[in-house]
């Protein structure tokens, strides 16, 4: 009866000792993916355009600046997920890494090609590439290759694509101007409902005809020209296709499980002399 007893005592502290060990691997393992809470995702998403050596503007950042933001989420542990991968988390489930972040790139400059697209090679990232449609047929066609002013032509696209380091999306194909009677591809003053479904439709239809045409892809995501929107938009968006739409609103996405989230996704805008890491930590203030 001794020997009984003293056995099951054994078993009691093997089993606390498994149960102990069980316990950890689970806490660690769980880092590897994150866990769906009610709180979300937290998701930022960083908004360049230019990247040049000289002559910078509001909206310009450097290659060195680049490269230390490539660096920065590499040693911090963020991974660079695609439109694509937000929008098969919320509808489909499909879960994301850890820390994700999404790189956009706005307006498809040819200074992105001649200096960010080396280093999204070297470091092995890809970023969201919005294309203005009408630029990138222009640039095509006259072949001027000047980093201060010029768009990527379809075939530098496409080496970006097939080199896995763009997603492209669409920024539309000739409303991101501004104009006494437009601004963007916001519905204007005094116009009807269906004049102003005819003039979206229209447009972003060329665009995703274009970037289908060219690349082989087809846009999920809809750029907001200087992110403005209008509230009859988004149904317009959601009727030709769309699952998601990338604004200027400031601040940090949590994502949820919810579809009307993706259609006003905010953004952090990258300028020059930022600091990455803070910029990303005042967002979420």
């Amino acid at each position: 009866m001794i020997v009984i007893k003293l056995n099951y005592k054994l078993v009691s502290i093997v089993s606390f000792f498994c149960i102990v060990i069980l316990s950890l691997f689970l806490l660690f393992d769980n880092k590897v993916a994150p866990v769906s809470t009610e709180e979300g995702v937290e998701v930022p998403i960083l908004m360049y355009h230019e990247v040049k050596a000289n002559n910078l503007s509001s909206i310009s950042i450097t290659p060195y600046e680049f490269e230390q933001d490539l660096k920065f989420i590499k040693d911090n542990d963020y991974t660079p997920v695609t439109m694509q991968d937000l929008i098969n988390y919320v509808y489909y489930d499909i879960s994301l890494p850890e820390k994700p972040i999404v790189l956009s790139f706005d307006d498809g400059y040819y200074n992105n090609y001649v200096y960010a697209f080396p280093l999204l090679k070297k470091y092995n990232v890809k970023i969201v590439l919005s294309i203005i449609g009408k630029s990138s047929d222009d640039f095509t066609k006259i072949c001027d290759e000047n980093v201060n002013y010029s768009h990527m032509s379809w075939k530098q696209v496409n080496e970006m694509i097939n080199a896995n380091c763009a997603e492209v999306q669409n920024h539309t194909y000739n409303l991101h101007k501004i104009t006494k009677i437009r601004y963007g591809a916001h519905k204007k003053w005094g116009e009807s409902l269906e004049e102003y479904e005819k003039v979206l439709s229209d447009d972003v239809e060329k665009c995703q005809q274009a970037v289908a045409g060219y690349t082989g892809t087809t846009p999920n995501t809809f750029t907001y020209p200087y992110g403005s929107i209008s509230k009859e938009s988004i149904p317009v968006l959601k009727k030709l296709g769309f699952k998601a739409a990338l604004t200027c609103k400031y601040g940090i996405n949590i994502l949820r499980h919810d579809p009307e989230q993706l259609f006003q996704l905010k953004r952090i805008s990258r300028r020059h002399k930022d600091n990455i890491g803070k910029i990303i930590e005042k967002a979420k203030k």
